[in-house]
């Protein structure tokens, strides 16, 4: 196929919506598939067609060779009757048949071969489109195959992002769990030592009585201290 033809093929796989964004060899095949099926059909419509003319070239010869011992005759007639007027048409219109007898001949021997050529074409191109459409299913088969695979390497791959990114999920909730985990622990800790008891209310009032405490004998210690230094008794 030239280079012609298979840009055509293309540009009519195209128009027929054999091509949607990327080619699929299937719709590729199968149209070229039809073309060749198209035209071993043309092939076979030409072989009926000689084939009647050759039927039609043969009754003509038929008819004629049938027809010219019959004007032999009618000239034989015509001269024994002494009519050589009508002998002579007889004659002429033998000659004239000879002439057609043998164009006829030639027209069939030429139709008979062309005849030859196309039942053997047809079988060759029968032959060609039975091996060609095998082709096309093993391919397509292929094909189809192909891209089964690719869609699950495709869904594949997804899912195992998918996984990563729950893992990394996953793992980041352990993380949490484990803080947390360590938190109450440590609080725990914190109340089997005692070491938030100190943080509740009573002994908060504890230590602000202490801290009052404290403040009141301060100031009694130094009025004492100005006393003695008065030479007042205590």
């Amino acid at each position: 196929m030239g280079i012609l033809n298979r840009v055509s093929v293309m540009f009519r796989a195209k128009v027929m919506g054999v091509v949607d964004r990327a080619e699929d060899p299937r719709e590729t095949l199968s149209y070229a598939c039809e073309r060749q099926e198209e035209l071993l059909a043309a092939v076979r419509r030409s072989l009926v067609e000689v084939t009647a003319s050759k039927h039609q070239l043969a009754a003509q010869i038929q008819r004629l060779e049938q027809r010219v011992p019959q004007l032999d005759d009618q000239a034989a007639r015509a001269v024994a009757a002494s009519r050589e007027d009508l002998a002579r048409q007889a004659l002429e219109r033998r000659q004239l048949a000879d002439r057609q007898l043998t164009e006829l001949r030639r027209q069939l021997e030429e139709v008979s071969a062309e005849e030859q050529k196309l039942r053997l074409a047809e079988r060759r191109f029968t032959t060609a489109v039975e091996a060609f459409r095998a082709r096309r299913d093993l391919l397509s088969a292929r094909y189809t195959a192909a891209e089964a695979q690719y869609e699950a390497q495709r869904s594949l791959a997804g899912l195992s992002g998918e996984l990563t990114d729950l893992g990394a999920g996953i793992h980041r909730a352990e993380e949490k769990i484990e803080r947390m985990q360590a938190r109450a622990t440590a609080i725990d800790q914190l109340l089997s030592s005692g070491g938030l008891e100190n943080l509740s209310g009573d002994q908060i009032e504890e230590e602000l009585r202490r801290h009052t405490d404290q403040h009141e004998i301060t100031e009694r210690l130094e009025e004492l201290k100005k006393q003695h230094m008065k030479g007042e008794p205590a």
